[in-house]
């Protein structure tokens, strides 16, 4: 197919795929309402948090679209709706290993009754190669928790699903200076494969975070590493060789939560970028040492990363997406970050939640010169925190923001549409490029597909599940896509997370006998009258 065309089956698909009339979308000059369509509900018995459609290997050869998922806080508390008593569920790692054939969960993780997994996040499949069987990696920890953090791989040609363990941390009392091994306990979100070393094997890329909440732990800090790949040193109970490419200092030291990696500049080496949430509100790419390898870094003596911040002062950022979102042949970074709800004293920030592209220098370095920051949507703000917050972060919003095309046949040929999930707004937004074929525009108008007020009931978010629980349905979790079939007439088909709710909800552009989704307004529950009387705290949510 032509692209003279392809662009006409573009253009056609965008003018049927946009109702007129619906109602006004904040960020955006108009109206708009995707024709989307609301498929099915998958119940999961667990707590549902960050989804990733995955191509895995099936029984009688080839690959089809899986969706891998983890779960934590399946907590069950005390009468105080404070203290945690027990969990329903252990944390865990699931997937539906095809979902054409069917939408059976299964769990991957801790088969044995040993409960390893301590609070995974975004999981993902390795690539084929990395190591001798199909695995899925699980980057481990957050905050809150008293387990040290970890990274791991779980063996799916192993029935049992064993376990081979990349990075174990600790308790050791931290020293709170640069060193690789005095900081810990480490918690990890997020991991990538590159080669490091150029020795044909590709090793785990990741940051990782030293900060625990009320711990005698070090301030928030974080580090850039990699773990070499042993090849045929390849056991389940050794760990991996670390490396440490940005320290903890200088100030502010490495980053901490989420990555992606991509050769922005052509030169054959992928750039890795990634985000500062905890202390430096900022987004930096680093490069390997000039004319250098990754595997040459001495983060002491150097030489060292090449480093640029391209973001600052935008609140703290959350996942890292890399892609050409306005069509001028240039990867950008698209990004979100995650504010409070503006509604009490400890939960009100200067920046509120927002959609941010971040594009490359148009000539010249990307380590030397100033990336363009373009905030895409505006003014997103969690449902107000309940219960009230002592301190802050309360709720949080947005989550992921990720590039999509409505139809397969568009890719390359007019820009990305972008879904966001709104965490502790609790709701979903469609973000459509209004010059979907301008380079230099970058208006977006905004539509909400899915609200938890809207579908679960009025005040959802506001109503405790079991009173005196604590819990409130209230956050989407992260979000995965797929387009639903092969070839140009694949529609993208979403699966939304409601963390809470034990739910996954499948909406799609192709009708399939789904329910049309009349858009809902993009509004929010007011402030309580008396927001600022902070007698109560606030429960956990997937960060």
């Amino acid at each position: 197919m032509n692209k003279i065309n392809t662009l006409r089956i573009a253009s056609a698909f965008l003018s049927t795929t946009v109702s007129a009339g619906a109602s006004l979308a904040a960020g955006g000059a108009g109206g708009f309402c995707p024709e989307v369509y609301h498929q099915n509900t998958i119940d999961a018995p667990f707590n549902v948090a960050f989804l990733h459609v995955q191509q895995f290997n099936q029984p009688g050869g080839g690959k089809a679209d899986g969706l891998l998922m983890s779960s934590f806080y399946n907590a069950i508390k005390a009468a105080d709706g404070v203290k945690v008593e027990g969990f329903f569920q252990r944390d865990l790692v699931a997937r539906i290993p095809d979902l054409d054939a069917g939408q059976e969960i299964e769990v991957i993780s801790d088969l044995d009754g040993v409960s390893r997994q301590v609070w995974p996040n975004e999981t993902s499949r390795v690539p084929d190669g990395v190591v001798p069987f199909e695995a899925v990696i699980s980057p481990q920890g957050f905050q809150t928790i008293p387990k040290p953090g970890r990274l791991s791989l779980i063996n799916l040609d192993d029935p049992k699903r064993g376990e081979y363990i990349i990075h174990q941390s600790t308790f050791i009392p931290p020293r709170c200076e640069p060193g690789s091994g005095s900081n810990e306990p480490w918690f990890y979100h997020d991991a990538r494969f590159i080669d490091m070393d150029d020795d044909g094997l590709r090793d785990v890329v990741t940051a990782r975070s030293s900060f625990v909440v009320g711990g005698g732990f070090c301030p928030p800090t974080g580090q850039l590493v990699w773990f070499r790949n042993p090849g045929d040193d390849l056991d389940p109970n050794t760990q991996w060789e670390e490396n440490v490419l940005v320290d903890t200092e200088p100030a502010p030291g490495g980053p901490e939560v989420n990555m992606n990696v991509a050769d922005l500049d052509g030169d054959g080496v992928e750039e890795i970028i990634a985000s500062h949430f905890f202390k430096h509100d900022g987004i930096t790419v680093y490069g390997a040492p000039e004319g250098g390898r990754w595997s040459d870094v001495d983060p002491v003596n150097g030489p060292f990363v090449r480093s640029n911040d391209i973001m600052r002062g935008q609140g703290n950022p959350f996942a890292v997406e890399i892609t050409d979102l306005n069509l001028d042949g240039r990867l950008d970074v698209l990004t979100s970050n995650h504010q409070g709800d503006q509604c009490f004293a400890v939960t009100t920030q200067e920046v509120k939640g927002r959609v941010i592209a971040i594009e490359q220098p148009e000539r010249g370095d990307i380590f030397k010169r100033k990336w363009t920051v373009r905030v895409l949507k505006d003014d997103i703000r969690a449902q107000p925190t309940y219960p009230k917050p002592e301190r802050w972060p309360g709720r949080l919003a947005p989550n992921r923001a990720i590039p999509f095309w409505p139809a397969r046949m568009l890719e390359g040929s007019t820009k990305p549409w972008i879904i966001v999930g709104g965490d502790e707004a609790a709701k979903v937004w469609v973000l459509k490029p209004r010059y979907p074929l301008s380079p230099e525009r970058w208006e977006y108008d905004s539509s909400v597909i899915f609200d938890i007020n809207d579908y679960y009931g009025p005040n959802t978010t506001q109503t405790l599940l079991d009173d005196p629980q604590g819990i409130t349905i209230s956050t989407i979790g992260g979000m995965g896509w797929r387009y639903d079939q092969p070839g140009l007439l694949g529609l993208a088909e979403f699966y939304i997370p409601v963390f809470e709710a034990k739910d996954i909800h499948v909406i799609s552009f192709r009708p399939n006998g789904g329910s049309a989704i009349e858009c809902p307004e993009d509004t929010y529950l007011a402030c309580p009258a008396d927001a600022m009387d902070p007698d109560m705290i606030s429960g956990a949510s997937p960060r």
